[in-house]
């Protein structure tokens, strides 16, 4: 057995202005959890192995999803399922914060701010900076974010962003602040923030602040005033949830198989759709470093999803001392089942290695 996903950093809450979201566009229902807890929630988005909801118009809350029933993972699923896929295009995402960045954000080059083009992946998550130039610590937050950006940048490049979102200055100070601190990172334009609604709503009453929110404008960590320290703090936290995102970390494979299990059969009543491997256990370094270069192995996936034969086919790039020690491993991995018609069915699943060139 896998255990089950790691606590993440807890949502830091602090006081924020009136939000542009009204309240009515939040459905808030009463969850309970497994262990007990009871809460009120919109649900927002998945992530990963985890439930994203929004819980007021300025706050949110994660869960793993094996803190909720399977009737709780189904009905969740049904409300989170319009929220926008990840775009592998940034300029043609739908997500609320990358959608409301477009052609209002710049980028420093070569000493001057000129209009961002959003390219690569759509980023998962943005780490915004609600930063004044009339507020001395507030440039010390800019200064001290910049080098545990680039180091985690470095690692994720497409998976996060960083946003200077300037409050109560104008437009010169904005750019001079941009500027002096030779921010890598996306600059809005003063002039088109509040249009800007899904990171607008969280510019603090008072000070300066950094938020961590979703693609989908979800917050996940928010510190007032943070010191450099704070601030090593949440890009620390930002780590936490990218390492959860990882399909490889096998910490998180109980938590997405449950979830896929609850939901799979209600998402597919009619026709077929095949075993979803949610755990492997072979890694391709590990294998490349033991001479194996291709295979091929066919699974057979109980309709409870347990894995009951694995058979490897021959291959001059398989050693064939690693074909038990293969087999044997694949036996462990982690599958939510096939589905015929809303029902779980045994099947067949056909796993392909081949070492990246």
């Amino acid at each position: 057995m896998q255990r089950s996903l790691l606590p993440l950093p807890k949502t830091l809450l602090f006081l924020l202005a009136a939000s542009s979201l009204s309240a009515t566009s939040l459905k808030l229902e009463d969850w309970t959890d497994t262990q007990g807890g009871k809460f009120r929630g919109d649900p927002a988005e998945v992530l990963g192995p985890l439930a994203l909801f929004r819980t007021s118009q300025t706050t949110g809350r994660h869960l793993a999803f094996h803190f909720l029933s399977a009737e709780d993972c189904v009905r969740f699923y049904e409300r989170a399922k319009e929220a926008p896929a990840r775009a592998d295009d940034w300029s043609q995402a739908k997500s609320s914060v990358s959608a409301e960045l477009k052609g209002r954000v710049s980028r420093l080059v070569d000493g001057k701010l000129v209009s961002a083009e959003l390219k690569g992946r759509e980023p998962e998550f943005y780490v915004v900076f609600y930063a004044s130039s009339g507020a001395g610590d507030s440039w010390g937050m800019l200064g001290n974010a910049g080098e545990p950006y680039k180091k985690l940048k470095s690692v994720v490049p497409e998976e996060f962003e960083a946003v200077f979102f300037g409050i109560r200055h104008d437009v010169i100070a904005q750019t001079n602040m941009a500027k002096t601190m030779n921010v890598p990172w996306l600059v809005c334009d003063l002039r088109d923030e509040d249009l800007i609604t899904s990171l607008s709503r969280f510019v603090p009453n008072e000070g300066f602040s950094m938020v961590i929110v979703t693609r989908t404008g979800v917050p996940l960590l928010a510190a007032a005033q943070p010191d450099a320290n704070k601030v090593k703090e949440m890009f620390a936290g930002l780590a936490g949830f990218l390492d959860a995102l990882r399909p490889e970390n096998p910490q998180t494979w109980q938590d997405r198989q449950h979830y896929l299990k609850a939901v799979q059969a209600v998402s597919h009543p009619q026709g077929y759709t095949g075993p979803v491997l949610v755990g492997n256990p072979l890694r391709a370094d590990g294998l490349v470093q033991r001479k194996v270069f291709r295979f091929n192995a066919s699974i057979k996936v109980a309709a409870d999803g347990s894995v009951t034969e694995v058979t490897m086919q021959p291959d001059e790039l398989l050693p064939e001392k690693m074909s038990a020690p293969i087999a044997g491993a694949l036996k462990k991995a982690m599958f939510v089942p096939a589905v015929q018609d809303g029902k779980y069915v045994d099947s067949e699943y056909t796993y392909h290695f081949e070492a990246p060139k």
